[in-house]
């Protein structure tokens, strides 16, 4: 009797697409469950999300290693996901600042990776079964997690006004569960365990090599980080900022978040064109300035309808830095997706470490205007230290593949 083949590529569309209801359902909400619902200070907010950041760094890194040395990622994946059930799990059964702070700052970190080892799998899985569509598959499974961006934000807004803010939390201990389930599944299809051989160390090179980046990775790779802790910053703020100053509800503040993704869905696929015309350096450094300047428009609104009119903006700064990152970060160590692809979750954490600090800081009374325009400054800084470091490959083309 023929065994029936599981659907890998289909499961691994859905695996992405509730990743992204984890951080979709959550992430527009976390300032205002700890601060607002909570009654955390802003700096006891901060310095949970910050300590939660600093686990992560060493979580992600001992990860990617591993990696690259276990036979099966899947299961990686899986110890992942279940923290994540964990952690929001318990935010939604004891809604508490102890809960909120051993969730974030202790078991998240874990959680956390799910992400980048679910991207570390998908390119594995189709460099050893689909080689010649590797990029291809890989951004079309970011769009899929974008998707969920589209569709969950208004409906945890409408369910957080309706109903508890802390639902949003068992969507994504939820959401969680079907992605420990996706790769229980997977782990029965003999096609699903795929490794790639790890390179092998130069003869008298140290451990240390394996770490090892070029200049120019390093300035974007530090520039990335400035750029996305802008955007952390503004995550962090503008909930509270539509919700204070401009008069909004909880609900705006989802349809903010799932107009942005709408508009990241399109600006996804013109990205993937440019990607064929300029460096990925260029597009980087662009989504910065991009950035800054609707960071910097909204600071100056008085009113909820003018910031719908420059989510446009928004989208298209946050599509580039959330898609063409991918690609970016899984190149910066030739021969390791694990450890490349782990440093995604570094860039996220350190960003996070930033955001959180900056809100911790700016903050603090109140004032989430005077935070946007130190956002907006601060996209301008991370997009000059991607240019600075790579002056020569500045709005270069990509290297066309030889034929034959």
């Amino acid at each position: 009797m023929t065994r029936m083949r599981l659907p890998v590529t289909a499961l691994l569309g859905a695996n992405m697409f509730f990743s992204g209801v984890t951080y979709a359902a959550t992430m527009p909400y976390a300032s205002l469950v700890g601060v607002d619902t909570l009654g955390m200070s802003p700096g006891w907010f901060a310095t949970v999300m910050s300590t939660g950041a600093i686990c992560g760094t060493f979580v992600s890194l001992g990860l990617g290693y591993l990696s690259d040395k276990l036979p099966d990622r899947r299961i990686l994946v899986l110890i992942t996901a279940l923290a994540g059930i964990l952690a929001h799990g318990l935010i939604y059964l004891i809604p508490s600042q102890a809960s909120f702070a051993i969730a974030m700052g202790l078991i998240m970190p874990l959680a956390g990776a799910c992400y980048g080892q679910s991207f570390g799998y998908v390119r594995v899985y189709y460099v050893k079964h689909r080689p010649d569509r590797v990029d291809f598959m890989v951004t079309s499974l970011r769009t899929v997690f974008t998707l969920a961006w589209i569709v969950v934000p208004p409906l945890a807004g409408w369910i957080a006004a309706e109903y508890s803010i802390f639902d949003v939390y068992l969507a994504s201990s939820l959401s969680y569960a079907a992605m420990a389930g996706i790769f229980a599944l997977l782990l029965v299809e003999p096609r699903a365990a795929v490794q790639m051989p790890p390179p092998v160390r130069a003869k008298g090179a140290s451990l240390l090599s394996a770490f090892e980046l070029q200049p120019g990775i390093l300035a974007g790779l530090a520039g990335l980080i400035v750029m996305v802790g802008a955007m952390r910053l503004l995550t962090l703020s503008v909930s509270l900022f539509i919700v204070s100053d401009l008069g909004g509800t909880v609900a705006d503040v989802g349809f903010y978040a799932g107009i942005t993704a709408a508009v990241e869905a399109p600006c996804m696929l013109l990205l993937a064109w440019l990607t064929t015309k300029l460096s990925k350096e260029t597009i980087l450094a662009a989504a910065g300035l991009v950035m800054a300047l609707f960071i910097g428009l909204t600071s100056a609104l008085n009113s909820m309808s003018a910031l719908y009119w420059l989510l446009l903006l928004n989208g298209l700064g946050t599509a580039a830095l959330m898609s063409v990152n991918i690609p970016y970060i899984q190149d910066a160590i030739k021969g390791r997706i694990g450890l490349s692809t782990s440093l995604m979750d570094i860039v996220a954490i350190a960003a996070n470490i930033l955001g959180a600090a900056g809100f911790g800081i700016l903050a603090a009374g109140g004032n989430y205007r005077f935070a946007l325009v130190c956002a907006a400054g601060l996209s301008v800084l991370g997009a000059i230290v991607m240019a600075a470091g790579n002056l020569a490959r500045l709005g270069r083309l990509r290297p066309q593949a030889a034929t034959g």
